[in-house]
């Protein structure tokens, strides 16, 4: 399951009930966002519109208002007129300012909507970049389990049948949390993957011999995690007695997603060997690797001094 999304464009109507932002004015059409970025309006209201970003969500703060406050009734029916001259999706006041009525008279005329956020003009910015990146992300969805295993997110993979949900019941059991089971949606935003559930099957288990399970009904609320940053790959396959598996730990393994070059370990699995223990000891040395320690460099180092 292998098929890359991605949305380009998106309306300011989603953006607006995805950071619940409060409508002034919505005329109602579709208004096309295309870009992650923000434009602060400024030197627009002063007549400068060369290099005008008017593609993007316009954000107005204080400053602009209280200069807007400083002119006549006639010049600013005239700045505001102006500015709306210039095609763009939406306009977003910080602060909750109140918005003068010739925005609302403009709006209405251009077809464009204003929405206002209780948020400073530095924050509003920085949650609608975040938010707009997140909406335009590069999706795949990938047959897996997600876990938070001691804040490190590990996806686990492995052929059909080989035990992915078991050894996540177990992983359970000792005090971790579960993500996503069977279906894995994953994002790229910036250099990090972000794992979530698919909305259909989120907080539900299938277990071989048993159905389906309610993972929240079961465990309570503490054992889902909505979302989780994807660090590592454990990837399960029977064990094969003809293959030298890793024993002290040399090179790591990598597998590329969206892009993204992660750490992968490959674990044998076999009756009476408990999987979920290995899978939460590799967890805890990737955590020790990123901290810069590694146990055969300390083994080497033991040897040369004997």
């Amino acid at each position: 399951m292998q098929n890359v999304i991605a949305k380009t464009d998106f309306t300011a109507q989603e953006l607006a009930k995805k950071i619940k932002l409060k409508i002034v004015y919505d005329p109602q059409t579709t208004l096309i966002i295309s870009t992650p970025n923000v434009n602060r309006v400024g030197l627009q209201l002063t007549g400068y519109f060369e290099y005008f970003a008017n593609e993007r969500v316009q954000v107005i703060g204080p400053s602009e208002v209280h200069f807007l406050d400083t002119l006549t009734q006639e010049d600013k029916q005239r700045v505001v007129s102006n500015f709306f001259k210039n095609s763009f999706p939406c306009i977003v006041f910080s602060r909750d300012l109140k918005v003068d009525d010739i925005f609302v008279q403009c709006a209405k005329q251009k077809g464009v909507a204003i929405f206002s956020s209780n948020l400073s003009t530095s924050e509003l910015i920085s949650e609608v970049v975040e938010n707009l990146k997140e909406m335009q992300a590069l999706t795949i969805q990938e047959h897996g389990v997600l876990m938070d295993i001691d804040g490190v997110g590990v996806m686990i993979k492995g052929s059909s049948g080989i035990g992915k949900s078991e050894i996540a019941l177990e992983l359970l059991r000792r005090g971790h949390r579960i993500v996503a089971d069977d279906i894995v949606v994953i994002k790229r935003i910036g250099n990090m993957l972000d794992g979530s559930a698919n909305p259909l099957v989120k907080n539900f288990m299938e277990l071989r011999g048993v159905g389906l399970v309610n993972i929240v009904r079961l465990y309570g609320a503490a054992s889902i995690k909505l979302n989780q940053e994807i660090e590592l790959i454990i990837e399960l396959e029977n064990w094969d007695n003809s293959k030298t598996y890793e024993r002290l730990g040399g090179e790591p393994e990598s597998e590329d997603i969206l892009g993204i070059s992660l750490t992968k370990m490959t674990i044998p699995v076999s009756p009476g060997r408990n999987v979920a223990v290995v899978i939460e000891t590799a967890a805890n040395v990737y955590r020790l690797s990123q901290m810069g320690y590694n146990a055969m460099d300390e083994l080497t180092e033991r040897m040369k001094n004997q």
